[in-house]
């Protein structure tokens, strides 16, 4: 005759076996592999070589102290920045907080009753403490599944950063080198202002001595008055410039003028860009990566709606010692297996299509991403090719119209030529130096642009140190 296993044996093999099948089924989780993204061998444009020596430090190139110190100011000040930083904290406490279902719950109660029951003369109390355990097995995924999701969304946060430092730093840079081109800009009216004026004060005196017609007194003062009327807008594009630092790197704006206020050369880039071939630089991308990361969240995510449709299984117990007042401890426990089995449940299709769907979506906005991405490096390199040329071609139509007006003012100081013809030169002139002012802050912004489209992440999906500051690289 076979004995008969005790309650507690029972409930031992059946844990055991619950384990076991956990461990089997486990297997149910999510496979994720990640996208690979359709790039060309070459860009249509030449692209410089990357210089795997100078890093992602692409503003030292410009050597210039202010700006490295605007950058400075912007990585620890500015707020956009802060906030994505402040969302790989919500990310990691969502990742602990999915990491919590797969640690058994503990919970204990307490309660004391006295009273009088019915028909006894003496008084009863009682106490007692309950302890509760809880824990449900992972047996279809759905907690793997979650975790992944969770890690997945971590490492986006941490890539969001990447991202927001090198608008950032892309914006500071671009309004820096906007603010040094309206003060060269409005450098160039002033002198030429003071040219015209002496001029004016020339053509003055020949017509109070009869030796010049009026036209061209009136010429002159005509002059005159179109360059001081150029002043107020570069003025005040100087001022959204400076304005835009301020809030880029969220200081005062007096502070930013009196940093300014001395002047300095535009800024120049001392070397070529460092870009190389797409598969370089579009896959680090930190935008590109976090698109990636993004997608295989939604993947997991797709993984945690499909568990929703296969049983749960929880074991749960409870403890409860009741004390009686002169009648010594009463033990009470359970423990015990609870199934939960979804026969029909209209919101789980509902939110498995929910997620199907969202990681379709995630997949195309993926691909959106590289496509931008390119679409971005090529139109850089388009512009940034041809900078060298206009610049060139500038710095010649600068000189010859120079010597045009040093011709026109010889020819008219000797009688052979009009007035008119020195106003026409400085005005040609003139327009030649801002026309040149323009092209090398244009040269600036390309190069600005090309660099931060073919920039790679700052700082890895993981990495918890900033990335080095320019005025950490200046020193060094």
């Amino acid at each position: 005759m076979s004995e008969t296993p005790s309650p507690l044996l029972r409930v031992a093999r059946n844990t055991t076996a619950l384990a076991l099948a956990a461990i089997f089924l486990a297997g149910c989780a999510m496979d994720y592999t990640a996208p690979t993204a359709d790039l060309p061998a070459t860009f249509s444009a030449p692209a410089p070589e990357r210089d795997v020596t100078r890093g992602q430090q692409w503003w030292a190139s410009f050597n210039d102290s202010r700006l490295n110190q605007l950058l400075t100011a912007g990585l620890a000040r500015n707020l956009d920045v802060a906030q994505a930083i402040e969302a790989i904290n919500e990310a990691r406490a969502n990742a602990r907080l999915t990491g919590a279902n797969d640690i058994p719950d503990v919970s204990l109660g307490a309660s004391a009753s006295r009273g009088r029951p019915e028909g006894a003369s003496p008084v009863v109390e009682s106490s007692s403490v309950t302890g509760n355990v809880s824990w449900t097995l992972d047996l279809f995924g759905r907690n793997r599944n979650a975790r992944a999701a969770a890690s997945a969304q971590l490492d986006a946060a941490y890539l969001s950063v990447d991202v927001a430092r090198l608008t950032m730093m892309s914006a500071i840079a671009q309004s820096y080198i906007t603010a040094r081109y309206y003060q060269e800009a409005i450098a160039l009216t002033r002198q030429s202002i003071s040219s015209r004026r002496e001029s004016l004060d020339l053509t003055q005196t020949k017509v109070e001595y009869g030796s010049a017609p009026r036209l061209e007194l009136v010429q002159a003062q005509q002059l005159v008055a179109q360059a001081e009327a150029q002043l107020p807008s570069l003025e005040v594009g100087y001022d959204q410039a400076v304005n835009s630092l301020g809030t880029l790197t969220n200081q005062r704006i007096s502070t930013l003028k009196a940093m300014l206020q001395s002047g300095g050369p535009q800024p120049r880039p001392r070397f070529r860009a460092s870009v190389g071939v797409p598969a370089e630089a579009i896959r680090n991308r930190p935008d590109v990566l976090a698109a990636e990361r993004q997608y295989a969240a939604s993947v997991f995510n797709v993984g945690v709606a499909r568990a929703a449709f296969f049983p749960s299984l929880s074991l749960t117990g409870t403890v409860t010692p009741t004390q009686i007042s002169g009648g010594g401890t009463i033990k009470t426990w359970s423990f015990g297996p609870q199934l939960n089995l979804p026969i029909f449940n209209a919101a789980n299709n509902a939110n498995l299509s929910i997620a199907e769907s969202r990681a379709v979506q995630q997949r195309l906005a993926y691909q959106g991403t590289v496509l931008d991405a390119v679409e971005e490096v090529e139109n850089a390199l388009a512009a940034y090719n041809r900078d060298a040329r206009n610049i060139e071609a500038q710095r010649r139509l600068v000189s010859a119209a120079q010597e045009a007006v040093d011709l026109a003012r010889t020819s008219f100081d000797i009688g052979d030529t009009e007035f008119f013809t020195v106003l026409d030169a400085e005005r040609s002139l003139l327009d030649a130096r801002n026309s040149l002012a323009q092209a090398i802050r244009q040269q600036a912004l390309n190069y600005v642009t090309l660099s931060v489209a073919t920039a790679g992440a700052g700082i890895g999906p993981r990495a918890a140190a900033p990335a080095a500051t320019p005025a950490q690289v200046a020193a060094n």
